[in-house]
């Protein structure tokens, strides 16, 4: 006997085949006035009822979830999963990737040893009152999982966790074959792109471990290859990517064996090389480096120089580099900046997130100039290192005493109002040009950026909607794109799931063929049509 699912997934292969992928409002459109519903009133209610929806999500009347958890969202969720090609996960972490099924036997292998409590002590440290023991994966689920009222800062301290498990290369080898079956057979992802910190030790106080779990670089990454090779030989058609991060904060290095970040920087990069030089199997995995965490306070030149001469050596010696930016700005400016800055000091291969590239300048700005107002005429000051704060107080004003008030909570005159909406407008119209001169340097030299809708959402706080993810607007603009999931686990997504949210937020204009495409990296566009029909031999 059909489900109702598998009947609207087959339903959804039908007219997708027959339309060549055309846009998920289209498809629907024409799937209600299609002759398959003619007596099939069942399905008929359950696609109304998810146009309904989906259209009160585009007016900002309900969250996304309530569309994902929809039958319509089912069918389609099992659309993508039976695509005949592999999807390629361009940006996943190790460590906000691991389930909560695999850490909680190590973790409580650790807790139930003899440093059990000083780990417990480390746990509650971290986690605070969200911790009360382990006793189920579950446990470890609500430790690990991003909630909604959190951002970036809490979303690299709840990785704590997972951190504490990769403690030897057999562990790391573990992780790696968990994560290939997992997201090969659960979401159709054939070829994945992982990245992980290849030296642990630092100086921030929050992200120190205990001293067994600081492993060499070796083990890390042979563990990782060792893991990744083992499901390669059962499965042919599943390939990987090794790509070791560098920290980018400025306290993220051995303090105890360097005197500078530079100083750890050049060693790592001597790790790799001689990596690749003693175990010549790796070279066609770990061809990359990449670099990730808070870029807020690093996004000026001098900060882009520490790291320049050992990324040169990288790229001399064939190695390519990616980069986090445009994702964790201080401000929208500063954000367009450090994009700008890894593109022409590190001359980066790939942008990783650039969320900075995608906000709309002008209506980012009216809408702080809204809110700030608002609260200003009830006196209420503007909140020091709030995004609103360091937007308004990197303006170029040229008169300080409107800033001043709002500091203060003094309501500004008419005219103060009209000097700030002026300031405003110029600020606005000078990062709109400096987003879009990045934006055609990026095209003009082929650089592709890799999207993570949910993690842009949860972590940088700069829209509310996924209907102003940038996506859509960035491929119009041809612009080569990539997809990535980042932490999924931390983040409740997986990749099917962001095909799913890239769909939702532009169903008028981003056509599913198109998405097809760029999950697959498949660029002929007939074979991918090919395959869609071939879906429907099958159930015809």
């Amino acid at each position: 006997m059909i489900t109702p699912t598998q009947k609207l997934t087959n339903l959804l292969i039908r007219i997708i085949s027959e339309t060549n992928g055309l846009t998920l409002g289209n498809t629907i459109e024409l799937l209600l006035k299609s002759n398959y519903l003619e007596h099939d009133n069942e399905s008929k209610k359950e696609i109304e009822s998810f146009v309904n929806l989906l259209y009160q999500n585009r007016s900002k009347k309900i969250p996304i979830k309530e569309l994902l958890s929809h039958p319509f969202s089912h069918a389609l969720f099992q659309f993508f999963k039976s695509f005949p090609l592999k999807y390629h996960e361009e940006h996943i972490h190790l460590t906000g990737s691991l389930t909560p099924e695999f850490i909680y036997p190590h973790l409580m292998h650790i807790l139930n040893g003899p440093k059990k409590d000083k780990i417990e002590k480390l746990l509650k440290n971290v986690y605070e009152f969200s911790y009360r023991g382990i006793q189920s994966p579950d446990d470890i689920r609500k430790l690990i999982c991003l909630k909604d009222h959190q951002h970036f800062d809490e979303y690299l301290k709840i990785l704590f966790l997972p951190k504490l498990i990769l403690r030897d290369r057999q562990i790391h080898q573990d992780a790696a074959y968990h994560m290939a079956s997992n997201l090969y057979h659960n979401y159709n992802v054939g070829r994945i792109r992982l990245k992980f910190t290849l030296s642990r030790i630092n100086g921030l106080k929050e992200e120190i471990l205990p001293s067994e779990n600081y492993l060499s670089s070796k083990d890390v990454v042979l563990g990782l290859y060792d893991g990744f090779m083992q499901f390669k030989k059962e499965h042919n058609d599943f390939d990987f990517v090794l790509t070791p991060c560098f920290r980018k904060e400025l306290d993220f290095y051995d303090q105890a064996r360097f005197k500078s970040k530079k100083d750890h920087i050049d060693h790592q990069v001597e790790t790799i090389l001689n990596l690749l030089d003693n175990f010549p199997e790796l070279t066609p995995y770990l061809r990359e480096v990449d670099t990730v965490g808070n870029e807020k306070e690093l996004f000026r030149k001098v900060h882009f120089m520490e790291m320049k001469h050992g990324f040169r050596r990288l790229q001399y010696k064939g190695l390519k580099i990616r980069s986090h930016h445009g994702e964790s700005f201080e401000t929208l400016r500063k954000g367009v900046q450090s994009v700008d800055n890894a593109l022409n000091i590190w001359r980066i291969d790939t942008l990783e997130h650039g969320i900075s590239l995608g906000i709309n300048p002008n209506f980012y700005y009216q809408r702080i100039v809204d809110r700030v107002i608002k609260d200003n005429q009830q006196k209420i000051p503007l909140r020091e290192h709030s995004h609103e704060y360091n937007e308004v107080k990197n303006m170029d004003w040229p008169d300080y005493s409107v800033p001043e008030k709002l500091y203060q909570g003094i309501p500004l005159s008419d005219s103060e109002v009209t000097s700030f909406i002026k300031t405003k407008f110029h600020t606005a119209l000078e990062t709109e040009h400096y987003q879009h001169d990045v934006l055609n340097h990026m095209i003009n030299k082929n650089v592709p950026l890799i999207s993570l809708p949910t993690s842009n959402l949860k972590l940088t706080g700069r829209f509310d909607y996924y209907k102003d993810h940038p996506f859509s607007w960035w491929e119009k603009k041809g612009l080569r794109l990539g997809i990535g999931t980042d932490n999924y686990i931390t983040l409740n997504t997986n990749f099917i799931q962001e095909l799913l949210i890239l769909l939702y937020s532009d169903p008028d204009n981003l056509k599913i063929n198109k998405l097809l495409s760029v999950a697959t990296r498949e660029k002929r566009r007939a074979y991918i049509s090919n395959l869609l029909w071939d879906m429907r031999k099958k159930i015809v």
